[in-house]
């Protein structure tokens, strides 16, 4: 029997599976009906017991889960050992993990752990056989691809590049084998001494349309603009840095590379000009509407509709037509 593709996901106090796990569930389903290897999910959390069946909905046919109080939380030292545990009991050479904000942390970690090779900002694996696995990822902010050879022998632990698949669709006729592992663990090195309240609703990298302004919004006052149509279509408000840096809007709605990635049905880009660190955390988006008043903006390689104008004037105009 091939190898297993083995997709990593921690479990927190939700216990639910978070996005990114669920996209490289999506992007294993892809990898599997190419290359006829099962798809094996392993749990790191306290309870993972919903999320056990939902994973298997999602078409895993083995589910690994280590559960342990100490795992609510995300600690370092325990989800290396814990991943590191899981992947020896699979046996699986291809580890996918989706987007989480842990990933920086625990993936080279985790690759060092089990004297692997890990590759980051994923967007393709395009041959997996038993000489070489060649895997493709975004660099430089998204402008450039990488294409990267690795050795087959070797176990590779893959971070996706958000968006870089669809979750699959649940079929509560799936089933799989369920593999519960002890691990002894330690208290973390690293202490919690303060947490911020996480804001209720909705969040910004989840939504499914964007409507983000830049420095053409000229002030503050104007960012409302945004806010506005946003709201009347549905979505949510986000901005470039260098209005973040104005403090027009505040650093949990800035969009790319040093803030939010987000990959919605629809990004509403106005008074942005588009350069790459920006363009880095929004060039998933399906659909890109840009407004600017500059025709040479960089903004506009990126555009499927693009609209040559003075977002001030745009913006009026289109929360009129949809009030």
């Amino acid at each position: 029997m091939p190898d297993p593709i083995l997709v990593l996901a921690h479990i927190d106090e939700t216990s639910q599976v978070n996005i990114g796990a669920r996209e490289a569930l999506g992007f294993a389903q892809s990898l599997s009906e190419n290359t006829g290897r099962p798809v094996e999910c392993g749990l790191i959390g306290a309870d993972n017991s919903s999320a056990t069946a939902e994973v298997t909905e999602l078409g895993a046919t083995k589910v690994y889960s280590i559960e342990n109080p100490l795992l609510s939380r995300f600690s370092g030292d325990n989800m290396v050992s814990a991943a590191a545990h899981i992947v020896s009991a699979s046996g699986a050479r291809l580890v996918l993990i989706g987007r989480h904000p842990s990933t920086l942390e625990f993936i080279p970690r985790l690759s060092r752990r089990i004297d692997g090779t890990c590759v980051m900002n994923v967007t393709g694996i395009e041959t997996v056989n038993d000489q070489h696995t060649e895997i493709e990822a975004a660099v430089y902010g998204g402008a450039a691809r990488a294409l990267y050879q690795v050795d087959s022998a070797s176990t590779v632990v893959v971070g996706l590049r958000p968006a870089a698949a669809e979750a699959p669709p649940p079929h509560s006729e799936h089933s799989s084998d369920i593999v519960k592992l002890d691990l002894e663990l330690l208290e973390d090195r690293v202490q919690v001494v303060a947490e911020a309240t996480a804001s209720e609703g909705p969040r910004l990298e989840n939504a499914e349309i964007v409507v983000s302004g830049g420095r053409g919004l000229q002030n503050a006052e104007n960012f409302g603009l945004v806010r506005e149509l946003a709201g009347l279509i549905n979505g949510m408000p986000g901005a470039s840095r260098a209005i973040v840096d104005e403090y027009w809007a505040p650093p949990t709605e800035q969009i790319g590379l040093t803030g939010t990635t987000v990959a919605p049905a629809l990004y509403v880009a106005a008074g942005i000009s588009g350069a790459s660190q920006h363009m880095a955390g929004c060039s998933n988006a399906r659909l890109i509407v840009a407004i600017n008043s500059d025709p040479d903006a960089p903004i506009f390689k990126y555009a499927d509709v693009g609209i040559v104008d003075d977002c001030l004037a745009v913006l009026p105009e289109l929360i009129e037509l949809l009030r």
